[in-house]
């Protein structure tokens, strides 16, 4: 199987007063109909990059969920993390596949701007590759334009951008997220083996 580098939520427990990495155990599903291994890299740049080094990846998964350093104004060990890997990836020329929050880091990475968006919470319609179809989408900022060398794969009506491919930086990102649906749907199934050369 091929295996992937993937990133986690970083969350902190009120109750125990302590940060935590956690990731959605679908995505483990998910990934597993895909034909690609997932190797979790916690937050922490320092571990994350001894783990790319020993485990040599052939590719990176920045998933979704919380608020990107382009949001809040300041990095955390999340985007820290993400930088480091975005930056691995890049002198590897290895594929990058984002999803919503994972999006929203690679755009603005690029130079893209955020926007705030109304009723991007839960199933809407979409255009992708010029045929229609429904997503779930959770997200409250999206992109209205996209950074040179990046290339709309998906728009929903209001304008709002929802995938993207930029076939030189070997880049792909989809607002939407492909874990929650059930069953998977065989479009982003074939997406991801795509983005990372799995045979279908």
């Amino acid at each position: 199987m091929t295996l992937i580098a993937v990133t986690m939520l970083r969350l902190f427990d009120t109750a125990r007063q302590e940060w935590r990495d956690a990731i959605d155990q679908r995505w483990t599903a998910f990934l597993t109909q895909c034909a690609v291994l997932p190797l979790y890299l916690p937050n922490d740049p320092v571990v994350s990059r001894q783990l790319l080094e020993r485990f040599e990846p052939d590719g990176v998964l920045l998933t979704g969920g919380g608020s990107c350093q382009a949001l809040t104004g300041s990095a955390d060990l999340r985007d820290e993390t993400e930088a480091l890997l975005l930056d691995w990836a890049q002198r590897r020329r290895l594929p990058v596949l984002g999803v919503c929050r994972g999006m929203q880091v690679m755009l603005t990475r690029a130079g893209a701007a955020l926007a705030p968006v109304t009723d991007h919470v839960g199933s809407h319609d979409i255009r992708y590759r010029g045929a229609p179809r429904r997503v779930n989408s959770f997200h409250d900022y999206g992109f209205r334009s996209v950074p040179l060398g990046y290339e709309i794969e998906a728009e929903s009506a209001d304008g709002v951008i929802e995938a993207v491919s930029h076939p030189d930086a070997r880049h792909s990102a989809v607002m939407w997220h492909p874990e929650r649906n059930s069953p998977f749907d065989s479009a982003d199934l074939s997406l991801v083996r795509q983005v990372f050369g799995v045979s279908p």
